[in-house]
């Protein structure tokens, strides 16, 4: 009984984590990072542009 509650817990928690990322980061994002986290791929600088008139 033990084992049930415990892998039911497991699978909950696995699919409340995905469902999080999907809706808050998403999955293209969160590959990019993992890359750039990793070394595979260089950061990019987004830099803002303010028009003044």
């Amino acid at each position: 009984m033990k084992f049930k509650v415990f892998m039911g817990a497991l699978v909950w928690a696995l699919l409340i984590s995905a469902l999080h990322v999907q809706l808050n980061v998403g999955w293209r994002d969160l590959g990019h990072k993992l890359k750039v986290l990793l070394g595979v791929e260089r950061q990019e600088l987004l830099v803002g542009f303010l028009p003044v008139t």
